[in-house]
């Protein structure tokens, strides 16, 4: 590597002494370290030296000293000045005192409020929610979801504004279950839209959670997951005993639980699309040991059609061999999910954009301007804007974000 000071980031050189108190490293693998920080969710995997460098650095070392040590301690040549350069361009060390200024994130919840949400006994009830739910859906069929349950109301467009408000607010109630469980073990996080292939979705960002041992990651991603069976219980629950006419209920409560019970099942079943890196992907990865599963995946497919751009040859030659040993049957399940989200795009969601859209228009161009049945049609076009075009947006964002 070319040693000309004028590509070295400024005020990085030789003598510099790096701030690293903050760092956490962990070892991910035989020869892997996890090193980075917790506040900020940036990580980087570093070789069993680089991990030796960061104690060396955390000691008061120079660059120059710990590289000089480590060619001691090994008989190799370490380009130190290198790998702190790497440290630096990832935003994960400084040159600078660290300022106590907190990193912005939604859950800075203390972790006594929110651990007895994530106790072995909570979790034998999340688990015993979903399959009472199952039992029930097994004794008695006519608790089933069915597309029918989106209408609530004879009026379509109120039908699909409630259920779209509900579903943003159980969403928003998913995501605060995986924040409440990051808080817990002491990982802040942040909310972000994203998208899952073709569909728009809400975020918890808890990158922190892999300075932690894996155990203790399998909580935080399932939690999202758990409070949708509560969830789902307690929309089942009431119409079973309406049933059996245990309870009376009135007709419009009895079909505003049946759409609950439709989004939960549809909830928890998009979970499972572990191709879309859901929260069951986290789980499989973790469970596995890998790191970059599914990129490698998608690169590895890839590299079957047409040539790889020369970082992503890089990307796919550097890959894990646990990674590469996974992908190998994990690509069978990104395929098969792949294929169904195109048949799902092709079969449902593009036919009910176009008929939604045209009714959309034909209202608005039909009805009297600014009545209640025009601002029916510009409220149902904005909803089906948003839906179609929300993932095209969040990969520009990403875009531009990775360009940057």
């Amino acid at each position: 590597m070319s040693e000309d000071v004028t590509t070295r980031p400024a005020g990085i050189a030789n003598d510099s002494r790096l701030t690293v108190d903050h760092l956490v490293v962990r070892r991910e693998d035989e020869d892997e370290y996890v090193v980075g920080d917790p506040a900020t969710g940036t990580f980087v995997v570093v070789p069993e030296v680089g991990a030796r460098l960061v104690e060396l650095f955390a000691q008061g070392r120079t660059v120059a000293e710990a590289g000089e040590e480590v060619e001691r301690e090994t008989g190799e040549p370490i380009d130190a000045l290198d790998f702190a350069e790497v440290l630096l361009d990832a935003g994960i060390v400084t040159t600078e005192p660290r300022s106590s200024a907190k990193h912005w994130s939604v859950s800075r919840i203390q972790a006594r409020i929110v651990r007895p949400l994530f106790t072995p006994f909570a979790w034998v009830l999340y688990a015993g929610c979903l399959v009472a739910a199952l039992v029930m859906f097994v004794v008695e069929p006519s608790l089933r979801p069915t597309y029918e349950d989106t209408f609530i109301f004879p009026d379509i467009v109120l039908s699909l504004l409630v259920t779209n408000l509900v579903v943003v607010v159980l969403t928003i109630v998913h995501e605060m279950w995986h924040a409440f469980a990051g808080a817990a073990v002491g990982v802040p996080s942040r909310l972000r839209v994203e998208r899952r292939g073709i569909f728009p979705v809400l975020e918890t960002d808890l990158t922190g959670l892999w300075a932690l041992p894996p155990a203790k990651r399998y909580g935080p991603f399932l939690a999202g997951m758990a409070i949708d069976s509560v969830i789902l219980f307690a929309a089942v629950a009431p119409r079973y005993a309406w049933s059996r006419g245990w309870i009376d209920l009135p007709p419009g409560l009895i079909r505003l639980l049946a759409m609950v019970v439709l989004s939960q099942i549809a909830k928890l079943a998009f979970q499972t699309l572990a191709y879309l890196r859901t929260d069951m992907y986290l789980v499989m990865a973790t469970a596995t040991g890998c790191g970059n599963l599914h990129q490698v995946t998608r690169l590895s497919l890839k590299k079957l059609i047409r040539r790889l751009k020369p970082e992503e040859q890089v990307i796919l030659r550097d890959a894990s061999p646990k990674d590469l040993r996974v992908a190998r049957w994990y690509r069978l399940l990104y395929l098969t999910g792949f294929s169904w989200m195109l048949w799902f795009a092709w079969h449902f969601l593009l036919p009910s954009a176009k008929v939604t859209f045209g009714w959309a228009f034909g209202v608005l161009v039909g009805a009297p301007f600014a009545s209640l049945y025009w601002w029916e049609g510009v409220v149902l076009l904005l909803f089906t804007s948003v839906n179609v075009f929300l993932p095209l947006w969040v990969v520009v964002r990403n875009r531009r974000q990775a360009a940057r």
